[in-house]
């Protein structure tokens, strides 16, 4: 059956069913609700699987006046899979996702934050993370689907260039010092931190994590979970984790000064430590901790290295097309003198695709990513407080691979496309 048909089916069966009454057994018997097989049941998993199926990252659920709309998140777009949804059918799946996530659902004021495991099929697990917030026409859920099974990568898979690993691999095992993460939301900071930290897990170490929210559990590794509704804040939680006796320390987020300081603190004892940053470049990640107040000989005493990266679509390695690039048009331009021109061969995605990458032409997403080493002269000039355009020539003189370079040599081997990276840089 077609996926459109088999849709409509399955959401024809749980109008009828809600028709008889499921309102009532949602409010009257919620342990039966999740028990039994219901059409409601079925179309809730038609739209799980499909969405692991696209191989999406997200699922939106969107009030609209009339009805709800329902989209994907694949390869970092949104794209529309399933015909609306009536309201009347909407109100009963979000109420037996607040019921399987142990949410309040008589609460539609308030945003509620829960997960729930999903049986994909007969033997992956997922993990969905479930954000219910109000809007103006009512309350959006979005759906995080989260893969215990794929998700626990070695930084050797993490796309980075044969001497970016190397100098990563040597600043997370040896000596001690901050190692940050910076990158937009959604850039893969948080798939580096637990490629670091497994990397990092033995048992001669005491390895601890302050997260909001802990996407994946790690055995071996202590995990705290934040919970701010009850006063467990990252300061609490970190300020109680000095006390732990740790090895290597990683911190989700660092939000604000208070959390920054500490961990800067931490650093300069001697102990490895970790964190990511909302910033969207190495260098910039300097400058956005010293306008949290941390001064800059702290900075550059305490910071042992620095990654910068974003997502981009990777291009399908079975179906991409290759081109050529004229130095006169506008990706000629883009390239510019930097790029000296060793070939002018470059790669697109193919109209339609192929089987392989689901016909989109796309097969997942790539880092493209900078390493600011802070040592030496870069050190010298962090401790100068040097201006952000200076840093980063003197980091490029010492070896840094800005993350535009990092990514035109991607696009030239075929992992991207140039029109990405344009949009970015």
């Amino acid at each position: 059956m077609e996926l459109k048909e088999k849709y409509f089916h399955l959401m024809k069966r749980a109008r009828q069913n809600a028709s008889n009454g499921l309102i009532e057994m949602v409010r009257e018997q919620p342990a039966r609700l999740q028990d039994e097989r219901t059409p409601l049941v079925d179309l809730m998993e038609f739209i799980i699987k499909t969405a692991v199926a696209e191989r999406a990252s997200d699922v939106h659920f969107e009030p609209l006046e009339q009805e709800v709309r329902i989209r994907l998140r694949i390869n970092g777009c949104m794209k529309q899979f399933f015909q609306d949804m009536p309201w009347e059918l909407y109100g009963n799946l979000l109420s037996r996702l607040k019921i399987m996530c142990g949410l309040d659902i008589a609460e539609k004021r308030l945003p509620q934050d829960g997960r729930f495991s999903f049986m994909a099929d007969g033997s992956r697990m997922l993990d969905i993370r479930v954000s219910i917030v109000p809007m103006i026409n009512g309350e959006k859920i979005v759906l995080r689907l989260l893969n215990n099974q794929e998700s626990f990568k070695g930084i050797e898979q993490l796309d980075f260039t044969s001497r970016n690993y190397e100098l990563l691999r040597q600043k997370c095992t040896s000596g001690h010092g901050a190692v940050l993460l910076s990158g937009p939301v959604n850039s893969g900071k948080t798939t580096d931190l637990y490629a670091i930290l497994s990397m990092l897990n033995q048992e001669g170490r005491n390895i601890i994590s302050i997260e909001d929210p802990v996407e994946y559990r790690i055995e071996g590794i202590n995990q705290i979970q934040i919970n701010e509704k009850i006063g467990y804040t990252f300061e609490m939680a970190l300020r109680a984790v000095l006390r732990q006796d740790f090895d290597c320390l990683a911190v989700g987020e660092l939000r604000n000064a208070e959390t920054a300081d500490m961990l800067i603190t931490s650093a300069l004892t001697g102990r490895r430590v970790f964190a990511t940053l909302h910033t969207p470049g190495a260098v910039k990640t300097i400058f956005r901790l010293l306008d949290m107040g941390i001064k800059p000989y702290l900075l550059a005493s305490a910071i042992s290295l620095v990654v910068g990266q974003r997502l981009v679509k990777r291009l399908c390695p079975c179906c991409r097309e290759a081109y050529f690039v004229q130095k006169e048009s506008g990706e000629g331009i883009f390239l510019g003198d930097e790029y000296r021109w060793q070939s002018d061969r470059f790669f697109k995605h193919r109209e339609g695709g192929c089987a392989a990458c689901n016909y989109t032409g796309y097969a997942g997403r790539i880092a493209v990513q900078e390493l600011l080493s802070v040592e030496g002269d870069v050190a010298e000039a962090v401790m100068n407080n040097v201006k952000a355009e200076d840093l980063e020539a003197i980091a490029m003189e010492n070896g840094m691979i800005g993350m535009k370079q990092d990514g035109i040599a991607k696009a030239a081997l075929g992992y991207l496309e140039l029109k990405e990276l344009m949009e970015i840089f």
